[in-house]
Protein backbone atom coordinates (compact mmCIF):
# COMPACT_ATOMS: atom_id res chain seq x y z
CA UNK A 1 0.00 0.00 0.00
CA UNK A 2 1.42 2.84 -1.13
CA UNK A 3 1.98 5.76 1.84
CA UNK A 4 0.08 8.62 2.03
CA UNK A 5 1.70 11.90 2.19
CA UNK A 6 0.02 14.81 4.44
CA UNK A 7 0.76 18.33 4.48
CA UNK A 8 2.97 18.31 7.76
CA UNK A 9 5.62 19.82 9.16
CA UNK A 10 7.95 17.42 10.80
CA UNK A 11 10.81 18.36 13.74
CA UNK A 12 13.58 16.65 14.62
CA UNK A 13 15.11 16.03 18.09
CA UNK A 14 18.44 15.25 19.64
CA UNK A 15 18.21 11.86 20.62
CA UNK A 16 18.58 12.08 24.66
CA UNK A 17 15.86 14.57 24.27
CA UNK A 18 13.08 14.37 27.09
CA UNK A 19 9.94 15.36 24.60
CA UNK A 20 7.11 17.54 25.83
CA UNK A 21 4.16 16.20 25.10
CA UNK A 22 1.62 18.17 27.08
CA UNK A 23 -0.35 19.25 24.89
CA UNK A 24 -2.98 16.58 25.82
CA UNK A 25 -0.52 13.52 24.78
CA UNK A 26 0.65 15.69 21.15
CA UNK A 27 3.75 17.42 20.68
CA UNK A 28 4.00 20.39 22.24
CA UNK A 29 3.85 22.80 19.10
CA UNK A 30 7.65 23.83 18.59
CA UNK A 31 6.32 26.54 16.33
CA UNK A 32 3.74 27.90 18.80
CA UNK A 33 4.54 31.25 21.30
CA UNK A 34 6.28 29.21 23.90
CA UNK A 35 7.81 26.17 21.76
CA UNK A 36 11.03 26.78 22.34
CA UNK A 37 10.36 26.79 26.07
CA UNK A 38 9.13 23.96 25.93
CA UNK A 39 10.65 21.91 23.60
CA UNK A 40 14.04 23.25 23.67
CA UNK A 41 15.84 20.39 22.16
CA UNK A 42 13.31 20.30 19.07
CA UNK A 43 13.85 21.65 15.62
CA UNK A 44 12.92 21.63 12.01
CA UNK A 45 15.15 20.42 9.00
CA UNK A 46 16.25 24.09 8.53
CA UNK A 47 17.31 24.61 11.88
CA UNK A 48 19.94 21.58 11.89
CA UNK A 49 21.69 22.00 8.17
CA UNK A 50 24.28 23.71 9.64
CA UNK A 51 26.06 20.47 10.48
CA UNK A 52 28.33 19.07 8.17
CA UNK A 53 27.52 15.69 9.01
CA UNK A 54 23.64 14.25 10.06
CA UNK A 55 22.22 11.21 11.32
CA UNK A 56 18.71 10.93 10.95
CA UNK A 57 17.29 7.98 12.68
CA UNK A 58 13.67 7.35 14.08
CA UNK A 59 11.21 3.77 14.11
CA UNK A 60 10.12 2.02 12.09
CA UNK A 61 6.51 3.83 10.98
CA UNK A 62 7.31 7.20 12.22
CA UNK A 63 8.36 8.53 8.90
CA UNK A 64 11.77 9.52 8.55
CA UNK A 65 12.16 8.60 4.42
CA UNK A 66 8.78 10.00 3.90
CA UNK A 67 9.87 13.27 5.83
CA UNK A 68 12.81 13.45 3.90
CA UNK A 69 12.03 12.89 0.50
CA UNK A 70 9.06 15.28 0.49
CA UNK A 71 11.29 18.30 1.69
CA UNK A 72 13.45 17.20 -1.28
CA UNK A 73 12.62 20.06 -3.41
CA UNK A 74 12.78 22.26 -0.92
CA UNK A 75 16.34 21.12 0.02
CA UNK A 76 17.10 20.76 -4.07
CA UNK A 77 15.93 24.79 -4.64
CA UNK A 78 17.83 25.95 -1.32
CA UNK A 79 21.30 23.95 -2.61
CA UNK A 80 20.77 25.38 -6.64
CA UNK A 81 20.21 29.05 -4.71
CA UNK A 82 23.42 29.27 -2.75
CA UNK A 83 25.34 27.74 -6.00
CA UNK A 84 26.14 23.76 -4.37
CA UNK A 85 25.25 20.35 -5.87
CA UNK A 86 22.59 17.48 -4.01
CA UNK A 87 22.49 13.86 -4.58
CA UNK A 88 20.02 11.36 -3.43
CA UNK A 89 20.43 7.48 -3.18
CA UNK A 90 18.33 5.37 -2.02
CA UNK A 91 20.82 2.44 -0.53
CA UNK A 92 17.72 -0.20 -0.37
CA UNK A 93 18.86 -0.67 -3.83
CA UNK A 94 22.06 -2.50 -3.66
CA UNK A 95 23.69 -5.45 -3.19
CA UNK A 96 26.69 -5.67 -4.29
CA UNK A 97 30.05 -2.96 -3.55
CA UNK A 98 30.83 -2.37 -7.25
CA UNK A 99 27.13 -0.90 -7.55
CA UNK A 100 27.17 1.56 -4.37
CA UNK A 101 30.32 2.85 -5.49
CA UNK A 102 28.82 3.14 -8.76
CA UNK A 103 26.04 5.27 -7.82
CA UNK A 104 27.19 7.32 -5.56
CA UNK A 105 31.31 7.84 -6.19
CA UNK A 106 31.10 7.25 -9.96
CA UNK A 107 28.15 9.69 -10.26
CA UNK A 108 28.51 12.57 -12.20
CA UNK A 109 27.86 14.71 -9.42
CA UNK A 110 29.71 13.25 -6.81
CA UNK A 111 32.71 13.52 -9.75
CA UNK A 112 31.97 17.26 -10.57
CA UNK A 113 31.84 17.78 -7.00
CA UNK A 114 35.32 16.49 -6.61
CA UNK A 115 36.98 18.69 -9.51
CA UNK A 116 34.95 22.07 -8.59
CA UNK A 117 35.30 24.46 -5.69
CA UNK A 118 31.25 24.17 -4.24
CA UNK A 119 29.86 21.93 -1.83
CA UNK A 120 27.61 18.50 -1.66
CA UNK A 121 24.87 17.74 -0.05
CA UNK A 122 24.78 13.59 -0.35
CA UNK A 123 21.76 12.39 1.18
CA UNK A 124 21.60 8.31 1.95
CA UNK A 125 18.04 7.03 2.55
CA UNK A 126 17.55 3.46 4.03
CA UNK A 127 20.87 2.64 5.54
CA UNK A 128 19.15 -0.08 7.14
CA UNK A 129 18.17 -1.22 4.38
CA UNK A 130 20.63 -1.83 2.29
CA UNK A 131 21.62 -5.49 1.20
CA UNK A 132 24.90 -5.38 1.93
CA UNK A 133 26.08 -6.01 5.52
CA UNK A 134 26.41 -2.46 7.29
CA UNK A 135 29.43 -3.00 8.50
CA UNK A 136 30.66 -3.38 4.75
CA UNK A 137 28.97 -0.18 4.27
CA UNK A 138 30.44 1.72 6.74
CA UNK A 139 33.95 0.50 5.88
CA UNK A 140 33.23 1.38 1.84
CA UNK A 141 31.49 5.00 2.84
CA UNK A 142 34.69 6.32 5.28
CA UNK A 143 37.25 5.07 2.86
CA UNK A 144 35.98 6.81 0.50
CA UNK A 145 35.17 10.06 2.25
CA UNK A 146 38.98 9.91 3.26
CA UNK A 147 40.22 10.31 -0.25
CA UNK A 148 37.29 12.97 -0.64
CA UNK A 149 37.58 17.14 0.12
CA UNK A 150 35.30 16.74 2.88
CA UNK A 151 35.66 20.01 3.81
CA UNK A 152 33.22 21.26 1.06
CA UNK A 153 30.98 17.81 1.80
CA UNK A 154 27.48 17.82 3.68
CA UNK A 155 26.31 14.14 4.73
CA UNK A 156 22.80 13.19 5.49
CA UNK A 157 21.85 9.64 6.39
CA UNK A 158 18.75 8.46 7.10
CA UNK A 159 18.38 5.05 9.48
CA UNK A 160 16.02 2.70 12.03
CA UNK A 161 17.20 3.96 15.35
CA UNK A 162 18.16 0.29 16.73
CA UNK A 163 20.05 -0.34 13.15
CA UNK A 164 22.39 3.09 13.29
CA UNK A 165 25.95 1.71 13.24
CA UNK A 166 28.29 3.47 15.97
CA UNK A 167 31.21 2.82 13.96
CA UNK A 168 30.08 4.98 11.65
CA UNK A 169 29.49 7.75 13.71
CA UNK A 170 32.87 7.65 15.40
CA UNK A 171 33.98 7.66 11.85
CA UNK A 172 32.55 10.47 10.87
CA UNK A 173 33.57 12.37 14.09
CA UNK A 174 37.26 10.98 13.59
CA UNK A 175 37.17 12.81 9.83
CA UNK A 176 35.39 15.92 10.56
CA UNK A 177 35.17 16.75 14.27
CA UNK A 178 32.52 16.66 17.01
CA UNK A 179 30.79 19.65 16.60
CA UNK A 180 30.71 19.12 13.03
CA UNK A 181 28.49 15.56 13.83
CA UNK A 182 25.06 15.20 14.96
CA UNK A 183 22.60 12.63 14.94
CA UNK A 184 18.91 13.24 15.32
CA UNK A 185 15.64 11.78 15.50
CA UNK A 186 12.06 12.04 14.29
CA UNK A 187 9.64 13.89 16.50
CA UNK A 188 6.65 12.36 17.15
CA UNK A 189 2.92 14.27 15.76
CA UNK A 190 1.47 17.61 16.64
CA UNK A 191 -2.32 17.70 17.37
CA UNK A 192 -2.47 19.40 14.35
CA UNK A 193 -1.24 17.34 12.31
CA UNK A 194 -3.21 14.38 13.33
CA UNK A 195 -5.99 16.92 12.67
CA UNK A 196 -4.89 17.61 9.23
CA UNK A 197 -4.60 13.93 8.43
CA UNK A 198 -8.47 13.44 9.36
CA UNK A 199 -9.27 16.79 7.45
CA UNK A 200 -7.44 14.68 4.02
CA UNK A 201 -9.56 11.66 5.03
CA UNK A 202 -12.64 13.33 4.55
CA UNK A 203 -13.21 13.07 8.52
CA UNK A 204 -14.37 16.00 10.67
CA UNK A 205 -11.12 16.46 12.38
CA UNK A 206 -12.93 18.11 15.58
CA UNK A 207 -14.69 14.91 15.89
CA UNK A 208 -11.72 12.70 15.49
CA UNK A 209 -9.46 14.12 17.86
CA UNK A 210 -12.61 14.36 20.86
CA UNK A 211 -12.78 10.33 20.35
CA UNK A 212 -9.07 10.08 20.37
CA UNK A 213 -9.07 11.66 23.87
CA UNK A 214 -12.00 9.83 24.89
CA UNK A 215 -10.72 6.66 23.99
CA UNK A 216 -7.14 7.56 25.26
CA UNK A 217 -4.85 6.58 22.39
CA UNK A 218 -3.41 9.84 22.10
CA UNK A 219 -0.04 7.44 22.23
CA UNK A 220 -1.13 5.57 18.97
CA UNK A 221 -2.33 8.44 16.60
CA UNK A 222 1.22 10.62 17.43
CA UNK A 223 3.12 8.03 15.08
CA UNK A 224 1.92 7.69 11.31
CA UNK A 225 1.53 4.00 11.04
CA UNK A 226 -0.79 3.57 13.82
CA UNK A 227 -2.86 6.78 13.18
CA UNK A 228 -3.52 5.58 9.68
CA UNK A 229 -4.95 2.08 11.35
CA UNK A 230 -7.05 4.66 13.85
CA UNK A 231 -7.73 7.14 10.74
CA UNK A 232 -9.30 3.88 8.88
CA UNK A 233 -11.17 2.07 11.98
CA UNK A 234 -12.97 5.90 12.67
CA UNK A 235 -13.85 5.71 9.20
CA UNK A 236 -15.81 2.47 8.98
CA UNK A 237 -17.57 2.99 12.33
CA UNK A 238 -17.51 6.58 13.17
CA UNK A 239 -16.14 5.50 16.43
CA UNK A 240 -13.46 3.23 18.11
CA UNK A 241 -14.25 0.18 19.80
CA UNK A 242 -15.44 -0.06 23.26
CA UNK A 243 -12.91 -1.25 24.87
CA UNK A 244 -9.08 0.88 24.92
CA UNK A 245 -7.30 -2.28 25.45
CA UNK A 246 -7.96 -3.72 21.73
CA UNK A 247 -7.07 -0.80 20.76
CA UNK A 248 -3.59 -1.21 22.02
CA UNK A 249 -3.15 -4.28 21.52
CA UNK A 250 -3.77 -4.07 17.48
CA UNK A 251 -1.81 -0.98 17.80
CA UNK A 252 1.18 -2.40 19.59
CA UNK A 253 1.25 -5.54 17.39
CA UNK A 254 1.43 -3.08 14.20
CA UNK A 255 3.63 -1.29 15.62
CA UNK A 256 5.80 -4.73 16.16
CA UNK A 257 5.23 -5.73 12.37
CA UNK A 258 7.43 -5.25 9.38
CA UNK A 259 5.35 -2.18 7.45
CA UNK A 260 8.54 -1.38 4.99
CA UNK A 261 7.25 -2.73 1.89
CA UNK A 262 10.68 -2.34 0.42
CA UNK A 263 11.41 -5.15 3.48
CA UNK A 264 8.81 -7.10 2.69
CA UNK A 265 9.41 -7.72 -1.00
CA UNK A 266 13.40 -8.56 -0.22
CA UNK A 267 12.26 -10.69 2.27
CA UNK A 268 14.08 -8.73 5.17
CA UNK A 269 11.58 -9.60 7.41
CA UNK A 270 13.07 -11.29 10.57
CA UNK A 271 12.81 -14.70 11.77
CA UNK A 272 9.68 -13.57 14.20
CA UNK A 273 5.89 -13.44 13.13
CA UNK A 274 4.32 -10.39 14.53
CA UNK A 275 2.49 -12.36 17.25
CA UNK A 276 5.55 -13.59 18.44
CA UNK A 277 7.42 -10.00 18.49
CA UNK A 278 3.96 -9.30 20.47
CA UNK A 279 5.11 -11.84 22.84
CA UNK A 280 8.74 -11.08 23.38
CA UNK A 281 8.34 -7.39 23.49
CA UNK A 282 5.77 -8.05 26.41
CA UNK A 283 8.00 -9.68 28.29
CA UNK A 284 11.17 -6.82 27.51
CA UNK A 285 8.31 -4.93 28.76
CA UNK A 286 7.42 -6.93 32.51
CA UNK A 287 11.32 -7.05 32.95
CA UNK A 288 11.96 -3.09 32.36
CA UNK A 289 8.27 -2.06 34.11
CA UNK A 290 8.67 -4.47 37.27
CA UNK A 291 12.37 -3.74 37.40
CA UNK A 292 11.88 -0.12 36.88
CA UNK A 293 15.04 -0.35 34.43
CA UNK A 294 14.80 3.41 31.91
CA UNK A 295 16.34 1.73 28.59
CA UNK A 296 17.67 -1.10 27.50
CA UNK A 297 22.02 -1.34 26.75
CA UNK A 298 22.75 -2.74 23.46
CA UNK A 299 26.24 -3.02 23.63
CA UNK A 300 28.46 -5.15 25.98
CA UNK A 301 28.96 -5.05 29.79
CA UNK A 302 32.25 -3.58 30.19
CA UNK A 303 31.57 -1.77 33.18
CA UNK A 304 30.12 1.32 31.44
CA UNK A 305 25.87 0.51 31.75
CA UNK A 306 24.04 2.97 33.64
CA UNK A 307 22.45 1.61 36.86
CA UNK A 308 18.98 2.56 35.14
CA UNK A 309 19.70 0.29 31.84
CA UNK A 310 18.86 -3.31 31.84
CA UNK A 311 21.22 -5.08 29.50
CA UNK A 312 20.45 -7.44 26.24
CA UNK A 313 22.14 -10.21 27.82
CA UNK A 314 19.94 -9.93 31.32
CA UNK A 315 17.00 -10.42 29.49
CA UNK A 316 17.73 -13.63 27.90
CA UNK A 317 16.85 -17.21 28.98
CA UNK A 318 14.13 -19.47 28.80
CA UNK A 319 10.63 -19.44 26.33
CA UNK A 320 7.74 -17.88 25.75
CA UNK A 321 4.62 -19.54 24.10
CA UNK A 322 2.78 -18.02 21.12
CA UNK A 323 -0.29 -19.73 18.97
CA UNK A 324 1.31 -23.22 20.69
CA UNK A 325 4.80 -22.67 19.86
CA UNK A 326 7.45 -21.91 21.66
CA UNK A 327 10.34 -18.92 21.11
CA UNK A 328 13.51 -19.12 22.71
CA UNK A 329 14.69 -15.95 24.02
CA UNK A 330 17.50 -15.58 23.11
CA UNK A 331 19.75 -11.99 21.94
CA UNK A 332 18.70 -12.37 18.42
CA UNK A 333 14.87 -12.39 19.49
CA UNK A 334 15.39 -9.66 21.75
CA UNK A 335 17.30 -7.43 19.05
CA UNK A 336 15.26 -7.84 16.37
CA UNK A 337 11.92 -7.04 18.82
CA UNK A 338 14.08 -3.69 19.63
CA UNK A 339 13.92 -2.55 16.26
CA UNK A 340 10.72 -2.30 15.58
CA UNK A 341 8.20 0.85 16.13
CA UNK A 342 8.00 0.06 19.69
CA UNK A 343 11.18 1.47 20.58
CA UNK A 344 13.32 4.63 20.29
CA UNK A 345 16.64 5.60 21.13
CA UNK A 346 18.06 7.02 24.36
CA UNK A 347 21.33 7.88 23.24
CA UNK A 348 24.39 5.78 21.76
CA UNK A 349 23.69 2.16 22.84
CA UNK A 350 20.79 2.46 24.53
CA UNK A 351 17.21 1.93 23.28
CA UNK A 352 13.59 2.43 25.41
CA UNK A 353 10.52 2.61 24.64
CA UNK A 354 8.95 4.77 22.07
CA UNK A 355 6.11 5.53 24.67
CA UNK A 356 5.79 4.62 28.30
CA UNK A 357 2.10 3.30 27.62
CA UNK A 358 3.45 0.95 25.26
CA UNK A 359 5.77 -0.69 27.97
CA UNK A 360 2.37 -0.22 30.61
CA UNK A 361 0.01 -1.82 28.07
CA UNK A 362 2.52 -4.58 27.39
CA UNK A 363 3.75 -5.59 30.81
CA UNK A 364 -0.29 -5.91 32.40
CA UNK A 365 -0.72 -7.85 29.14
CA UNK A 366 2.42 -9.97 29.60
CA UNK A 367 1.01 -11.09 33.53
CA UNK A 368 -2.33 -11.73 31.93
CA UNK A 369 -0.98 -13.95 28.80
CA UNK A 370 1.67 -16.17 31.58
CA UNK A 371 -1.57 -16.76 33.24
CA UNK A 372 -0.40 -15.24 36.56
CA UNK A 373 -3.07 -15.78 39.35
CA UNK A 374 -4.36 -13.22 40.88
CA UNK A 375 -2.46 -13.34 44.00
CA UNK A 376 0.97 -13.06 41.97
CA UNK A 377 -0.29 -10.13 40.02
CA UNK A 378 -1.29 -8.48 43.34
CA UNK A 379 2.64 -9.51 44.80
CA UNK A 380 3.81 -7.32 41.93
CA UNK A 381 2.46 -4.17 42.24
CA UNK A 382 1.79 -3.92 45.53
CA UNK A 383 4.36 -2.37 47.93
CA UNK A 384 5.99 -5.10 49.91
CA UNK A 385 5.32 -4.36 53.66
CA UNK A 386 2.51 -1.98 53.61
CA UNK A 387 -0.46 -2.80 55.77
CA UNK A 388 -2.97 -1.09 53.87
CA UNK A 389 -1.54 -3.07 50.27
CA UNK A 390 -1.06 0.40 48.77
CA UNK A 391 0.54 -0.09 44.99
CA UNK A 392 3.98 1.08 44.58
CA UNK A 393 3.43 4.51 43.15
CA UNK A 394 5.63 4.17 40.08
CA UNK A 395 3.46 0.67 38.94
CA UNK A 396 -0.03 3.10 39.21
CA UNK A 397 -0.41 3.01 35.29
CA UNK A 398 0.68 -0.64 34.79
CA UNK A 399 -2.08 -2.01 37.33
CA UNK A 400 -5.00 0.29 35.96
CA UNK A 401 -3.95 -1.22 32.52
CA UNK A 402 -3.88 -4.76 34.93
CA UNK A 403 -7.36 -4.11 36.47
CA UNK A 404 -9.06 -3.35 33.13
CA UNK A 405 -8.41 -7.16 32.59
CA UNK A 406 -8.27 -8.45 35.80
CA UNK A 407 -11.92 -8.03 37.64
CA UNK A 408 -10.68 -9.32 40.66
CA UNK A 409 -7.57 -7.02 40.53
CA UNK A 410 -10.32 -4.64 40.04
CA UNK A 411 -12.10 -5.03 43.06
CA UNK A 412 -8.85 -5.27 45.70
CA UNK A 413 -7.39 -2.40 43.73
CA UNK A 414 -10.66 -0.63 44.86
CA UNK A 415 -9.87 -1.55 48.32
CA UNK A 416 -6.41 0.94 48.53
CA UNK A 417 -5.95 2.99 45.79
CA UNK A 418 -9.61 3.73 44.63
CA UNK A 419 -8.04 6.92 42.42
CA UNK A 420 -5.99 4.42 40.40
CA UNK A 421 -8.77 3.01 38.58
CA UNK A 422 -9.25 6.22 37.19
CA UNK A 423 -6.85 5.85 34.90
CA UNK A 424 -7.83 2.17 33.68
CA UNK A 425 -10.61 1.55 31.27
CA UNK A 426 -13.11 1.58 33.72
CA UNK A 427 -16.16 2.31 31.54
CA UNK A 428 -15.69 -1.32 29.62
CA UNK A 429 -16.52 -2.74 33.46
CA UNK A 430 -19.14 -4.26 35.00
CA UNK A 431 -21.42 -2.22 36.32
CA UNK A 432 -21.46 -3.13 39.50
CA UNK A 433 -17.78 -2.18 39.59
CA UNK A 434 -18.48 1.27 38.29
CA UNK A 435 -20.82 2.20 40.72
CA UNK A 436 -18.78 0.44 43.45
CA UNK A 437 -15.96 3.02 42.53
CA UNK A 438 -18.56 5.77 42.74
CA UNK A 439 -19.27 5.38 45.90
CA UNK A 440 -15.97 4.38 46.87
CA UNK A 441 -14.70 7.69 45.30
CA UNK A 442 -17.27 9.76 46.61
CA UNK A 443 -16.75 8.44 50.39
CA UNK A 444 -12.92 8.69 50.94
CA UNK A 445 -13.59 12.50 49.08
CA UNK A 446 -16.43 13.05 52.15
CA UNK A 447 -13.85 11.76 54.52
CA UNK A 448 -10.87 13.94 53.43
CA UNK A 449 -8.87 10.78 52.78
CA UNK A 450 -8.36 11.44 49.07
CA UNK A 451 -7.43 15.18 47.59
CA UNK A 452 -9.83 16.09 44.50
CA UNK A 453 -6.59 16.92 43.05
CA UNK A 454 -5.43 13.70 43.27
CA UNK A 455 -7.95 12.15 41.27
CA UNK A 456 -6.03 13.65 37.91
CA UNK A 457 -7.73 14.99 34.68
CA UNK A 458 -11.42 16.02 35.02
CA UNK A 459 -12.37 13.82 31.61
CA UNK A 460 -11.61 10.31 33.37
CA UNK A 461 -14.95 10.68 34.94
CA UNK A 462 -16.53 10.20 31.63
CA UNK A 463 -15.92 6.79 32.25
CA UNK A 464 -17.91 6.06 35.50
CA UNK A 465 -21.14 6.52 33.65
CA UNK A 466 -23.51 3.58 34.40
CA UNK A 467 -27.61 3.49 34.98
CA UNK A 468 -28.39 4.85 38.26
CA UNK A 469 -25.30 6.94 38.73
CA UNK A 470 -27.65 10.34 38.59
CA UNK A 471 -29.84 9.34 41.63
CA UNK A 472 -26.47 8.31 43.57
CA UNK A 473 -25.08 11.57 42.87
CA UNK A 474 -27.95 13.57 44.20
CA UNK A 475 -27.61 12.59 47.69
CA UNK A 476 -24.04 14.51 47.39
CA UNK A 477 -25.02 17.55 45.58
CA UNK A 478 -28.03 18.48 47.36
CA UNK A 479 -26.94 17.54 51.16
CA UNK A 480 -25.50 20.77 52.42
CA UNK A 481 -24.10 18.77 55.37
CA UNK A 482 -21.49 17.58 52.90
CA UNK A 483 -17.90 18.94 52.48
CA UNK A 484 -17.72 21.68 49.49
CA UNK A 485 -15.00 19.58 48.16
CA UNK A 486 -17.16 15.99 47.99
CA UNK A 487 -19.98 17.71 46.38
CA UNK A 488 -18.13 19.67 43.42
CA UNK A 489 -16.89 16.26 42.62
CA UNK A 490 -20.25 15.09 42.33
CA UNK A 491 -21.04 17.58 40.37
CA UNK A 492 -17.67 17.64 38.12
CA UNK A 493 -18.94 13.72 37.83
CA UNK A 494 -22.53 14.34 36.41
CA UNK A 495 -21.06 17.13 33.82
CA UNK A 496 -18.70 14.72 32.37
CA UNK A 497 -21.28 12.25 32.50
CA UNK A 498 -23.82 14.67 30.93
CA UNK A 499 -26.59 13.52 33.10
CA UNK A 500 -29.64 15.63 32.10
CA UNK A 501 -31.44 14.12 35.21
CA UNK A 502 -29.56 16.10 37.60
CA UNK A 503 -30.08 19.94 35.90
CA UNK A 504 -32.69 20.65 38.16
CA UNK A 505 -31.24 19.86 41.38
CA UNK A 506 -27.65 21.90 40.08
CA UNK A 507 -30.58 24.79 38.80
CA UNK A 508 -31.81 24.84 42.66
CA UNK A 509 -28.19 25.15 43.68
CA UNK A 510 -27.05 28.43 41.38
CA UNK A 511 -30.63 29.89 42.18
CA UNK A 512 -30.00 29.20 46.01
CA UNK A 513 -28.08 32.39 47.44
CA UNK A 514 -27.50 30.50 50.65
CA UNK A 515 -25.06 28.24 49.20
CA UNK A 516 -21.51 28.55 49.34
CA UNK A 517 -20.26 30.66 46.14
CA UNK A 518 -18.07 27.99 44.85
CA UNK A 519 -20.81 25.44 44.66
CA UNK A 520 -23.03 27.62 42.81
CA UNK A 521 -20.40 28.69 40.12
CA UNK A 522 -19.61 24.90 39.90
CA UNK A 523 -23.44 24.21 39.34
CA UNK A 524 -23.69 26.75 37.02
CA UNK A 525 -20.80 25.72 34.51
CA UNK A 526 -22.04 22.10 34.75
CA UNK A 527 -25.37 22.72 33.33
CA UNK A 528 -24.12 24.96 30.75
CA UNK A 529 -21.78 22.49 29.77
CA UNK A 530 -24.42 19.50 29.82
CA UNK A 531 -27.23 22.12 28.03
CA UNK A 532 -24.08 22.83 25.19
CA UNK A 533 -23.51 19.18 25.15
CA UNK A 534 -27.25 17.94 24.78
CA UNK A 535 -28.77 20.45 22.74
CA UNK A 536 -25.62 20.99 20.28
CA UNK A 537 -27.05 21.25 16.45
CA UNK A 538 -30.64 22.30 18.00
CA UNK A 539 -30.19 25.88 17.96
CA UNK A 540 -30.68 26.26 21.92
CA UNK A 541 -28.57 26.85 24.51
CA UNK A 542 -28.55 27.19 28.62
CA UNK A 543 -26.76 30.39 28.80
CA UNK A 544 -25.38 30.49 32.84
CA UNK A 545 -22.65 33.20 32.24
CA UNK A 546 -21.13 32.65 35.85
CA UNK A 547 -18.21 32.21 36.28
CA UNK A 548 -16.29 29.16 37.99
CA UNK A 549 -14.38 30.01 41.24
CA UNK A 550 -11.29 27.94 41.97
CA UNK A 551 -11.20 25.55 45.20
CA UNK A 552 -8.42 25.72 47.34
CA UNK A 553 -8.01 22.93 50.28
Amino acid sequence: MPVRIYNWKRFWCTRTARLNLTDSGYLFDPDSEFGNIYNPDVFPFEKVVKFHCLGFLGEPGIGKSTTMWTQKRIIDAQVTEAGDASQWVDLRAFQTDARLVKAIFEDPVFLEWKKGSHRLHLFLDSLDECLLRIDSVVALLLDEFKRSPIERLSVRIACRTADWPLGLEEGLRELWDNDSVEVYELAPLRRRDVAEAARANGLDPDSFLAEVDRKEVVPLAIKPVTLEFLLNTFKRGGQFPSAKKDLYLKGCRLLAEETSQSRQDARQIGRLTPDQRLVVASRVAALTIFTMRYAIWTSPDRGDVPEEDITVSQMCGGKESCNGQEIAICEAAIREVLDTGLFSSRGPNRIGWAHQTYAEYLAAHYLVHRGLTHAQIMSLIVHPGDSKRKLVPQLHETAAWIAGMVPEVFRDIMDSDAEVLLKSDVATADVGDRQALVQTLLRLLEEEKLLYRDLGARGAYRKLSYPELANHLKAYLTDRTKGLIVRREATDIAEACELVGVQDDLANIVLDSTEPVEVRSNAAYAIARIGRIRRRGSGHYLNLHVPRIPMTN
